[in-house]
């Protein structure tokens, strides 16, 4: 019978350490992937906050480099969902090379960091496309509190080792609410060759907007407003694009909009790179 006990025991022990093995080995839990093979963003990489009520200016961009949070003055967040980002195409917009605004992601490998000052601007996010076409530099400047904008340099480099000699986009787009809540309904856009914009009107008794401007006017570009829904389907939505139709602006002082633009860079030989600046600001 002890003989029995002893080898009981023994076989216990051994399962229980086979077990443990086991599970030790065992990958942690994947994150959220939105719709694109590596997780989306959704870790602060920098922040800045300076002044207070009508002179505060806050922004954050994620280690993905989305815009995730645009607060001016206090009070007052311009991008209550995260939905911000930016897209590379070719053939004239007919094929996404890689996407990504915040929850919905595709066709970029994970980033690379430079940053001097951990959690602080200046931040650098360097990204590949999986097909191996490009890489993709985003420099996001420090904000500046006096004008209360930050400066984001996007440089695209062909790293296909041959030309791509179809029209090549650089687009960035997101869904902004103006106000100090998620109500839209008083939301207006529009736009000109060099911005584009969303605001709400004095009128509205809250008053206030945040605009997208070039700042490579040697480029050509495409700026649209587009109707918030419509933009932000993760299927078939606009914001996997880097072209899509605008609504025609200003437009109606009752709607939900997303704003974008679209930086026309043209045929690229192997190994050249082209840089695009964007700006966004109060207004």
């Amino acid at each position: 019978m002890r003989r029995i006990l002893l080898l009981a025991a023994t076989m216990t022990l051994a399962l229980v350490l086979v077990g443990g093995g086991a599970i030790s080995k065992q990958p942690p839990p994947t994150s959220d992937k939105g719709s694109g093979s590596i997780p989306r963003s959704t870790v602060v990489k920098a922040s800045f906050a300076n002044g207070s009520g009508a002179n505060f200016l806050g922004v954050k961009v994620s280690d993905h480099g989305n815009l995730t949070s645009f607060e001016s003055p206090a009070g007052q967040e311009q991008v209550f969902a995260g939905n911000e980002g930016y897209a590379v195409c070719s053939g004239s917009g007919l094929t996404v090379h890689g996407h990504d605004t915040g929850s919905v992601v595709g066709g970029f490998a994970a980033p690379t960091f430079s940053q001097p000052t951990v959690g602080a601007f200046p931040l650098t996010v360097t990204r590949r496309t999986t097909d191996g076409k490009f890489q993709l530099t985003q420099v996001w400047a420090k904000p500046d509190p006096v004008e209360k904008d930050v400066t984001v340099t996007m440089t695209l480099k062909n790293i296909s080792g041959a030309p791509i000699n179809t029209n090549v986009l650089l687009s960035r787009s997101g869904d902004f609410d103006i106000g100090n809540s998620t109500n839209s309904s008083t939301d207006r856009g529009a736009a000109t060759d060099d911005s584009v914009w969303l605001w709400d009107d004095i009128s509205t008794g809250e008053p206030g907007g945040v605009m997208l401007t070039a700042l490579t006017f040697g480029t050509d570009r495409r700026t649209r407003v587009e109707v918030a829904g419509v933009w932000g389907d993760p299927v078939s939505g606009s914001r996997t694009k880097c072209l899509f139709p605008s609504e025609t602006t200003p437009t109606n002082p009752a709607g939900d909009f997303a704003m974008g633009m679209t930086y026309v860079l043209g045929t690229f030989n192997a190994g050249q790179s082209k840089t695009a600046k964007y700006v966004y600001g109060r207004m």
